[in-house]
């Protein structure tokens, strides 16, 4: 019988490594263990703390569309001075959330960053001051004392400074609206979804208050968009998709949802200790989904699309200003997932 026992575990061997070879010849088999592959977590990096201007992402997770598209998803949130463009190049995230006016800049710089979709279609940038500053025209804030969050988010407001001739006296905001409020600044960055209601939620009347909207002062640059770096963009195509299929339904389910979303939102504020309200969220997730149809009177832009002629603007506003040494070419940035 002890002579036996070689024969057996030789034999089981034998059977093992025939069955090995049978699961990789097997073209099914092999489709599907690449398909888990995809299935490997990722990380999406969204560029700020947790709020309603994410919520196709959140309901994306929440009701499984990022699981039943074939890919698992993280959320990370991100902190004041963070740079989810940063987050790709370095590794530590897969994709990201970023504006387009940053995103050609730092692709002509060299960063090798894919657009997937342009989620948000219109800019909600504002510049906002009192009526009672005498700050009529942008030409009036020369000398004058305005609010920037720095980093990424000023790309916009410099342009406009630098074609309307405007030399202000810079001052770092925080993203608090206090420092407005009190008079530290006279004039302050705001976006329409968020800082400005943020000022009508402390009081102050909109009567009391001269906007400058920069899209409507010709800078139009689309914020929010979808990104990835190319071998993110080569390699894992399957991933791509999936995030890119599973947020556009997230969004579509967030807008058609509000209460359940609010509900979602408000829980994420929470765990990460934002001090906020259902009211301002509410106002934020409208302002949002504004922005994602596009410009006012015209007809809704395709969910993630990106014009070469909308590209084409902003990039020649960048290079106006000298913000950028040359255009990068439209399709090496834009890559959507349905070429």
């Amino acid at each position: 019988m002890r002579r036996c026992i070689p024969t057996f575990a030789r034999l089981a061997a034998l059977l093992l490594v025939a069955s090995i070879v049978e699961v990789w010849a097997d073209p099914s088999v092999a489709a599907e263990m690449d398909a888990r592959h995809e299935t490997a977590p990722v990380v999406l990096q969204l560029h700020w703390y947790p709020q309603a201007q994410f919520a196709g992402y959140v309901m994306a997770e929440e009701k499984g569309f990022f699981r039943k598209a074939g890919v698992a998803v993280r959320l990370r949130w991100s902190v004041a001075g963070e740079r989810p463009f940063q987050r790709l190049v370095d590794g530590q995230a897969d994709f990201c959330i970023g504006w387009l006016s940053d995103a050609i800049r730092q692709r002509d710089a060299g960063q090798p960053l894919v657009n997937l979709a342009q989620v948000f279609q219109r800019s909600s940038a504002l510049l906002v001051t009192w009526r009672r500053s005498g700050i009529k025209t942008p030409e009036d804030m020369n000398g004058r004392r305005v609010g920037l969050w720095g980093g990424d988010n000023d790309v916009q407001v410099l342009a406009f400074f630098h074609r309307r001739h405007v030399q202000p006296i810079v001052v770092p905001q925080s993203a608090s609206i206090v420092p407005f409020l009190r008079g530290a600044v006279d004039v302050a960055s705001a976006m329409h979804y968020n800082e400005y209601h943020k000022l009508i939620e402390a009081g102050v009347s909109p009567d009391q208050l001269h906007v400058f909207s920069l899209a409507d002062d010709g800078l139009a640059f689309p914020e929010d968009g979808i990104y990835c770096t190319e071998s993110t963009r080569g390699d894992r195509s399957a991933a791509c998709l999936a995030l890119a299929t599973a947020s556009r339904q997230g969004w579509d389910y967030a807008l058609g949802h509000e209460t359940e979303t609010l509900d979602a939102i408000m829980r994420h504020c929470r765990a990460a200790n934002v001090h906020t309200n259902r009211n301002h969220q509410r106002w934020m997730l409208r302002s949002v989904a504004a922005a994602i149809r596009g410009p006012e009177g015209g007809k809704p832009a395709p969910w993630g699309s990106l014009s070469a002629d909308v590209y084409g603007g902003v990039a020649r506003m960048l290079l106006d200003e000298r913000m950028i040494r040359t255009i990068p070419p439209f399709e090496q940035l834009y890559q959507p997932v349905d070429r």
